[in-house]
C-alpha cells in the first residue's frame, strides 16, 4: 500500500483529491508540499513520497500506474507536468513567478509518445541494481571521476531513460569504438546506439565519449573506455555489440569474451571484467562503412585540433587501481 500521513483535509471549490503523489525531488518538509495541502480542505489526503515508495520510478510508470481522477502530483518536472495534464490527470508545479499552478505551462514543449510501461504492477524499486563486479568496477571507476562526471553520466542515464520511458523498454546497445596513436598520446573513444523494445525509435548517439591517455600504450584503450561507459550508465544488462575500428582488437576482443585471452596485463584484464559485467558481448571488426568513416573522421577533428571533447585520462592506472580493489564500491545513482 502507498504511504499514509496522518489526516491531512482537503476539498476546494469542488475539486476533490484524496491522494498526492509527490515527485522524488520534495521531501515531507517542502514549502510547495506545505502549500498544496494548505489549498486543501474538507477529507483525509494521502500522501505518497516517491523517493520513499518507488524511488527510481520512470515517468511512464507513474503517468500509467499511479495517477487516476482522485489523485494529483507535484513535480518540479514541467515537462512530465504538462504531460500529466495532457493524460486528464492533476499536477501542480511551480510557476515562473514562483507560486504553485495546476495550470499547463504553455512556455514548455511537450510531446505525449505513449511509451510502453514496464509489465506487472508498480514495483517497490526502480534502483538500477548491479552485480557484485560491476558493483566493484563502478565503485573503483568511479573513484577517476570528477564530482562533473559523475552527474554528467547521471544527466546521460536520465536522457536515455526519458526517451525510451524506462529501462525496460532498451532492447540492446551497440558501441562504436576507435583510437589513434598520436605524438602527445593515445586519442581514442566511442559512439553508442542503444536500440528499443517497442514504441521508441533507436537513439544515436544516445553517449559518445573521447579521450586523451599521455601515458597509454595498450590498443585496448578505447574498448576500455567505452565499456566502463556503458557499466556507468547502467547500460550493462543489455546485449552489447561491439564494432571496433581495427581488426586486430577486434580479434582480441574475440577471445577475451571467449576465454581464450585472460589478459596479459592490467589493462587487459580491466577489458575482462568490464566484458564479464555485460551481456551476451560480441565482437565485430568495423573497418568500412559509414559507422566507421565517423569515427575517422571523428578522430581526425580530435588529433588536428585542440577540444574540449576530450579527457585526459591515466587508463593504465585505473587498470592498476582496479586489481587493487576488492571491497564493494558504492552503486551511483
Amino acid at each position: 500500500m502507498p504511504e499514509h500521513t496522518p489526516k491531512q483535509s482537503g476539498h476546494r471549490a469542488g475539486l476533490s483529491i484524496e491522494r498526492i503523489v509527490i515527485d522524488e525531488c520534495f521531501g515531507p518538509d517542502s514549502p510547495l508540499l506545505a502549500q498544496l495541502t494548505g489549498r486543501l480542505r474538507g477529507h483525509p489526503v494521502e500522501l505518497v513520497f516517491l523517493a520513499v515508495r518507488h524511488p527510481g520510478i520512470p515517468d511512464v510508470e507513474i503517468l500509467d500506474k499511479l495517477l487516476d481522477g482522485r489523485t494529483a502530483l507535484l513535480t518540479q518536472d514541467r515537462a512530465l507536468h504538462n504531460l500529466t495534464i495532457d493524460r486528464g490527470f492533476r499536477s501542480f508545479v511551480q510557476s515562473p513567478d514562483g507560486s504553485l499552478t495546476s495550470r499547463k505551462l504553455h512556455e514548455v514543449a511537450t510531446r505525449d509518445k505513449s511509451l510502453p510501461a514496464a509489465r506487472g504492477g508498480l514495483r517497490d524499486s526502480y534502483v538500477h541494481e548491479r552485480a557484485r563486479d560491476a558493483q566493484v568496477i563502478a565503485g573503483s571507476l568511479a573513484g577517476f571521476l570528477s564530482e562533473h562526471q559523475l552527474k554528467q553520466f547521471r544527466t546521460k542515464r536520465r536522457r536515455i531513460r526519458a526517451h525510451f520511458g524506462s529501462a525496460d523498454n532498451i532492447a540492446a546497445n551497440a558501441l562504436t569504438i576507435g583510437q589513434r596513436r598520436t605524438p602527445r598520446g593515445i586519442v581514442g573513444g566511442y559512439v553508442l546506439k542503444v536500440d528499443a523494445r517497442h514504441g521508441a525509435k533507436s537513439l544515436s548517439p544516445a553517449s559518445e565519449g573521447y579521450f586523451l591517455d599521455p601515458t597509454g600504450g595498450s590498443a585496448l584503450q578505447a574498448l576500455v573506455w567505452g565499456l566502463a561507459h556503458v557499466l556507468m550508465l547502467q547500460l550493462e544488462q543489455r546485449p552489447l555489440t561491439l564494432f571496433l575500428c581495427d581488426s586486430d582488437v577486434a580479434e582480441t576482443c574475440a577471445a577475451l569474451i571467449a576465454g581464450r585471452n585472460t589478459g596479459r596485463t592490467s589493462v587487459e584484464r580491466m577489458a575482462v571484467r568490464l566484458l564479464a559485467t555485460a551481456k551476451q558481448p560480441q565482437a565485430q571488426a568495423c573497418v568500412k562503412g559509414g559507422f566507421f568513416d565517423r569515427m575517422q573522421a571523428k578522430l581526425d577533428q580530435l588529433t588536428a585540433h585542440d577540444s574540449n571533447e576530450l579527457v585526459a585520462i591515466d587508463l593504465q592506472a585505473m587498470a592498476d587501481a582496479l586489481e587493487l580493489s576488492n571491497a564493494v564500491g558504492d552503486d551511483f545513482q
